[in-house]
């Protein structure tokens, strides 16, 4: 793994913890030497992305990643534009649409428009639920490199019972068919499709339309097309900005 690499895969696990964390953890959990963690964590720290709590002796986001949490919440790439895509996938469907993306190995909604039936399904924004799980996550997984992507499956399938093969296979077809899709894996009977949000070749994010099972009958093959038009659409957009 390459240095540049190991500095944000340490930076991306102290984001996405709910606590203050231990480099002795971050060593254990990324299969990092413990003197290689403290390097990178001196680098961060220098550079305020990374601070060092006294009152808990570990580490938390410092003040740059901080600053960055706020800047993306008023800069965002998916601005209005996208909003709009969003909007009217929503419209389209007649059910609910988000961009999700991936905070190491968990999601996160970003943005959501609900359906206007009676009967709907719904992220909540900053939501958060675990990369193996959902077509958001999976999607999401799909498209990491396979160095990465590794490093999570050993982390988030021990206490699943998941079986490792199928479940590679599983990411594989998405990433070769383009789009991911399960029923009833994070809210019992709601289907989730979901297609990557790309810029420069990389997935930022993914755009995922949620329904109840029992409605997609007939509907599912256009509702593939549709989430794939409107990722191919707000691929285009964030690739312009």
């Amino acid at each position: 793994m390459k240095g540049s690499d190991r500095l944000l895969n340490i930076l991306s696990y102290i984001a996405s913890s709910d606590k203050p964390v231990f480099p002795k953890s971050i060593a254990e959990d990324l299969k990092i030497p413990v003197s290689t963690v403290y390097r990178n964590l001196n680098i961060l720290m220098l550079w305020e992305f990374v601070a060092f709590s006294k009152r808990y002796g570990a580490y938390i986001l410092g003040a740059q990643s901080l600053k960055g949490k706020v800047l993306h919440q008023k800069y965002s790439l998916f601005g209005a534009e996208a909003g709009q895509v969003l909007s009217d996938l929503a419209k389209k469907t007649g059910e609910s649409a988000a961009i999700v993306v991936a905070d190491y190995y968990e999601t996160i909604c970003i943005a959501m428009v609900e359906s206007h039936q009676a009967l709907r399904c719904s992220f909540v924004e900053g939501r958060v639920n675990r990369l193996i799980y959902g077509a958001s996550g999976k999607t999401l997984l799909a498209h990491k490199s396979p160095e990465i992507r590794e490093m999570i499956l050993r982390l988030s399938l021990p206490d699943t019972g998941l079986d490792e093969t199928a479940f590679v296979q599983e990411l594989d077809l998405i990433r070769s068919q383009g789009y991911g899709r399960t029923v009833g894996e994070i809210d019992p009977g709601v289907l989730g499709i979901s297609a990557p949000i790309k810029r420069n070749q990389n997935t930022l994010a993914v755009v995922t339309l949620m329904a109840p099972f029992f409605r997609s009958q007939d509907k599912e093959d256009q509702w593939i097309n549709d989430v794939l038009e409107a990722s191919d659409e707000i691929s285009m957009l964030v690739s312009i900005n």
